[in-house]
């Protein structure tokens, strides 16, 4: 009997793991993007601004915020790695829309300014201009843009 409970602890370790690698499976739409995002880009269909927030969430996940270099290199990397993908210009979910000048994710969290996220002189566009994107023409890199305009959706999850 005491040889029996190593082979049962080992095989209850491999169903707990077996379990936690089940779990990181990310849902339709969803692929994964990372060890702990999935990400979703619809490069055919346009949307405003708000009914990319609401797309996302309706998939439970987010529009697409990025707050550092190493994320923002690998969405570029991502959408540049596909015709279909690379030539589109896509929302990102922050906007100046509460105040003027002072750009927001929509977690509430600051968004980075300058380079090496935004354009030359961007955003640049005072209070018509509320809504962030990423250019294609560009490099991907950063532009404001009317929150009304049509770009592609990317939603991340994390799991």
């Amino acid at each position: 009997m005491k040889f029996l409970a190593p082979v049962i602890l080992t095989a209850l370790i491999s169903v707990a793991a077996s379990a936690s690698v089940h779990s990181n499976v990310c849902p339709s739409p969803y692929e994964p993007l990372d060890d702990t995002r999935c990400i979703f880009v619809d490069a055919f269909v346009t949307y405003t601004w708000q009914e990319t927030v609401d797309l996302c969430k309706s998939h439970s996940g987010e529009i697409l915020m990025i707050e550092d270099c190493e994320t923002f290199a690998l969405i570029y990397d991502y959408v540049r790695s596909q015709d279909a993908t690379k030539g589109k210009h896509y929302w990102l979910g922050a906007t100046d829309e509460a105040e003027e000048g002072t750009w927001k994710f929509v977690n509430n969290r600051p968004t980075p300014m300058g380079i090496p996220f935004w354009g030359a002189n961007e955003p640049n566009n005072g209070n018509t201009y509320n809504c962030a994107m990423m250019h294609a023409s560009y490099n991907h890199y950063w532009y404001d843009a009317s929150c009304g305009s049509k770009y592609n959706p990317i939603c991340l999850k994390t799991y």
